[in-house]
């Protein structure tokens, strides 16, 4: 089964972009059933992120999550003319962002909107394949043409140049923090060296990849100062039969020997990590924010709103979980079950190239989940579809009663899928969260006078 699974990853990312279509990125041809355009437009380009995201060589979680909170604001800041009064700029917020200023004249918000996402999509995943960039253009021309003779030539004008200015000012700005900016292009750093010894983290044995992006955690965040959000501290590490390793390394052998069908469906259902099969475990949520506003049909405001918070939760969790991984550098679950349990041991899938603690699936799920609840309720049912019809892997949709009930279920995944430690998902989950609430803090609207 172990080695299966991963012979399917390894064939079906080669081959997938040869059949990645127009239907697969759009869900369709047609536009979206979103009735309000502006709405319709953040929703078909949040979708092209998902495809971007997953052909486009280095975007894994980290990288992903900061690229969507820089679409995000790209995006936000574009709409402001277009959107009602009551809005507010985070150009005070963040000084170093030198914003275009809107002229006092009408402007047309899909129009913004659509060349604001074309052209920092353009810029962020500059390395795309060509199959992928071709559908950002043709998504674009789509957009344009649904919009000719329908709006003041001038306006469209002085819409789509706001736009595109406003995306490269928001670029501009990312390319100001030179470790995350296109962080895509070195993901793996061989000159890192990871502290040697009992305890610490190491490369898989099967497949010693150099560590993932070990500074990650210096680079620019938008809400938390990260030297305030490390990981509590770790119990000392043993290997005795009652330490907390030990017992949670256990679980892990338990929960695999063998998986069950309900605990397997949960691993697959949430491995968000196979570049070129799926999108990142970041990516996951804007999925299902895409979801969740294609069912509500929000104004456009709180579906921007929506993207804004959503990336910068994001973003700040993978920044705050890396310098966390690489403070304590602890080993994963499959080093420790086969050093000192079970040497034949293998999980599902092999455990990726950077430390255990804290688990990014955890953090990034709970942060996201934050979000979404503030925005759209504590009790949000829904059906997660992410991975509907994926044949590599069980995707399966899962129901749930809430964002929580997702986040939490996401990361206790990663125990039955082997790659994390009890303790890894638990401060993941809280710190998580704890981001979330300090993303949910920020101000969008103006003062009532």
């Amino acid at each position: 089964m172990k080695k299966r699974v991963f012979l399917i990853l390894a064939v079906a990312a080669l081959i997938s972009i040869a059949w990645v279509s127009w239907s697969h990125l759009v869900n369709g041809k047609k536009s979206s059933p979103i009735s309000e355009p502006a709405v319709a437009v953040a929703l078909d380009w949040n979708k092209h992120v998902l495809v971007a995201d997953r052909f486009t060589e280095g975007f894994r979680a980290p990288v992903s999550a900061r690229a969507e909170a820089y679409i995000g604001l790209a995006a936000w800041e574009a709409a402001l003319p277009g959107l009602p009064n009551g809005y507010r700029s985070l150009g005070e917020r963040f000084p170093d962002l030198q914003l275009p200023k809107a002229e006092a004249a009408d402007y047309h918000l899909p129009s913004i909107l659509n060349a604001c996402y074309s052209t920092i999509i353009l810029k962020l995943f500059s390395m795309t394949p060509p199959t992928v960039e071709h559908q950002r253009v043709e998504l674009e021309k789509r957009w344009l043409a649904s919009f000719a003779g329908k709006i003041d030539p001038g306006t469209l004008r002085r819409s789509e140049d706001f736009g595109k200015k406003v995306a490269l000012a928001v670029y501009e700005w990312s390319a100001s923090d030179s470790l995350g900016h296109m962080a895509n292009l070195h993901n793996f750093d061989r000159n890192y060296t990871q502290p040697v010894g009992d305890g610490f983290w190491q490369p898989c044995i099967d497949f010693p990849t150099p560590s993932l992006l070990p500074y990650w955690g210096e680079t620019r965040t938008f809400m938390i100062q990260t030297e305030d959000w490390l990981a509590s501290p770790l119990p000392a590490f043993s290997t005795e039969p009652n330490s907390v390793y030990y017992r949670q390394a256990m679980e892990v052998l338990t929960l695999n020997s063998p998986l069950s069908a309900e605990n397997q469906w949960i691993a697959e259902f949430w491995s968000d990590d196979h570049p070129g099969l799926t999108f990142s475990p970041a990516s996951r949520w804007i999925c299902i924010a895409n979801q969740v506003i294609e069912k509500e049909a929000p104004p456009a405001a709180k579906a921007l709103e929506t993207y804004l918070r959503l990336g910068f939760a994001m973003s700040d969790a993978m920044v705050s979980c890396w310098h966390s991984k690489y403070y304590y550098n602890l080993l994963r679950p499959e080093t420790f079950i086969q050093t000192w349990i079970q040497p034949d041991w293998r999980p599902i899938a092999h455990t990726p190239p950077f430390p255990s603690y804290p688990s990014g699936h955890a953090i990034v799920s709970a942060a996201a989940a934050e979000v979404l609840t503030q925005l759209y309720g504590e009790n949000y049912k829904m059906t997660d579809r992410s991975h509907e019809g994926r044949t590599e892997l069980k995707g399966t949709p899962r129901s749930f009663r809430s964002f929580h009930e997702m986040a939490f279920e996401g990361a206790f995944s990663r125990i039955p899928l082997g790659a994390h430690f009890r303790i890894d998902c638990e401060e993941g989950t809280r710190q998580g969260l704890l981001i979330g609430k300090e993303v949910i803090k920020l101000t969008l609207t103006e003062p009532v006078r």
